[in-house]
């Protein structure tokens, strides 16, 4: 008797779990923006900044790394030097300061959610922002730039190269290896990663950008690693996050 009494019970919680699957949630669609394509190591450059200007919407090295500017021509081609605002690489950030570039820029964290208090620019009159310098940010390495930097190293005797094997670009226990490069300090906390398995977590933070010219005042809200309009199991890279200009 109990066996039957048993198979009853497993039978109505089928019933209500195939219910429960039937059940159909209306998720509100993602109304921010998205970068155009991956950027950073994934696309074979470690250096694969993805530049935009802020006050006219132009892109540059949107269709391939380094298409439009070279790692640093950001600062020395006169001709786009004041033309970009932020520049993406993977989650690191740049603005056009300190070390990235010859503008005004620099980036402020502006706390935790409230993304919708922040209205006007008058509200971020008083507020510090940090330039771009070339010590806090790391990331990571391509593979090829990774044999590359081996390889560097043994010409100068610093390694053998039978010993490169020692060297993996990818550690089980500390995953891909990284290099210091130029970025924005305070942005690039906007998402931290653990791993491996590799975890990328967006901070929750409402940041603020201030563009090159330093007139003009974008907060920002880094959402999420994955495409917000892709399929679960999407491999990452194409950000997803809020942007607006403060008026």
């Amino acid at each position: 008797m109990m066996k039957y009494k048993l198979l009853a019970q497993v039978a109505a919680c089928a019933a209500l779990l195939s219910a429960a699957a039937c059940v159909e949630y209306e998720a509100e669609p993602f109304t921010g923006q998205r970068l155009p394509r991956v950027t950073g190591y994934k696309s074979g450059v470690s250096n694969d900044w993805l530049y935009i200007n802020l006050r006219t919407g132009k892109m540059y090295n949107e269709a391939a790394p380094n298409r439009d500017i070279r790692e640093g021509e950001q600062k020395t081609n006169e001709a786009v030097a004041l033309e970009w605002d932020v520049a993406f690489c993977g989650y690191q950030m740049r603005t056009n300061s300190g070390t990235s570039g010859v503008g005004h820029g620099g980036g402020a964290d502006l706390g935790y959610g409230a993304y919708e208090k922040w209205t006007s620019k008058a509200q971020v009159e008083g507020v510090v922002f940090e330039e771009d310098d070339s010590a806090s940010v790391s990331i990571v390495y391509s593979a090829a730039d990774w044999t590359s930097h081996l390889t560097q190293m043994a010409k100068q005797g610093l390694i053998k190269f039978e010993d490169f094997e020692q060297y993996p670009w990818f550690d089980p226990n500390s995953g891909p290896r990284t290099m210091v490069a130029s970025a924005n300090p305070v942005l690039s906390q906007a998402m931290s990663f653990s791993g491996p398995p590799p975890v990328y977590t967006a901070s929750g933070h409402t940041y603020c950008v201030r563009s090159a010219d330093g007139e003009r005042f974008y907060k920002f809200l880094l959402i999420s690693w994955y495409d917000a309009e892709s399929d679960i199991g999407d491999e990452g890279g194409r950000l997803c996050f809020y942007l607006d200009e403060l008026k």
